[in-house]
């Protein structure tokens, strides 16, 4: 199995919780490797809704994953959360990185309205982080932004396993006073969010060599 690994750039009037998480998690790349069993590789994506159809089709050229795990910020929610729905629909509340907002239609024009994600035993790895001590919760709702839009690209690539992990902000955001922070949203400590990771890539790798050792 190879795993590709994915944060998204500044957003928001500042940096970005997941950009921040997918560095701590680059330098540990030998320990996930060993957790995961095979290559892991680490993509930075820009919030730019017209341009991140091309930079996840350039990763997945790059990488040839069997799995994808996609990760954004969530700021407001308290919760880590697996989304298992991706909607074609772009209504982007916060500006992208070019200033693009509203309404925008869909993320593909000839897709259908709904695709559920594609990472093997989801509810399964939510189970194992919660017995982790982890904050987390199955959504069903990825909203409409580019966590979203990017999670639908990616369900449409035949036999890619893909996830999406949304993460509440960094108290570093919060005591810096980024604007995304503003109003006392929750917060989680990166090292949860690193042992979230972990524990998620771990479950993965013994729910694959059951179901081999079964087959």
């Amino acid at each position: 199995m190879s795993l590709v690994i994915t944060a998204f750039g500044a957003f928001d009037g500042g940096w970005n919780c997941s950009e921040r998480l997918l560095d701590a998690l680059e330098d540990e790349r030998a320990t996930l490797t060993a957790l995961w069993g095979g290559p892991v590789a680490f993509v930075r994506l820009p919030v730019d809704t017209e341009a991140i159809a091309g930079h996840l089709r350039v990763a997945l050229a790059a990488h040839r994953p069997t799995h994808i795990l996609l990760m954004g910020q969530a700021a407001g929610r308290a919760d880590l959360a697996l989304e298992r729905i991706a909607r074609n629909d772009r209504d982007l509340r916060t500006p992208d990185v070019c200033g693009r907002c509203g309404a925008l239609g869909p993320v593909d024009g000839s897709g259908p309205y709904t695709r559920d994600a594609t990472w093997p035993d989801l509810a399964g790895a939510a189970d194992q982080l919660a017995r982790d001590g982890l904050p987390v919760v199955l959504s069903h709702d990825a909203g409409r932004h580019l966590c979203n839009q990017t999670l639908y690209l990616a369900l449409g690539v035949e036999g890619l396993h893909a996830a999406f992990l949304h993460l509440p902000l960094l108290p570093e955001q919060a005591a810096e006073g980024l604007p995304a922070a503003q109003g006392g949203r929750p917060t989680l400590p990166l090292d949860d969010m690193r042992r979230a990771v972990r524990a998620l890539l771990m479950h993965s790798r013994r729910f694959a060599a059951a179901s081999a050792a079964e087959s």
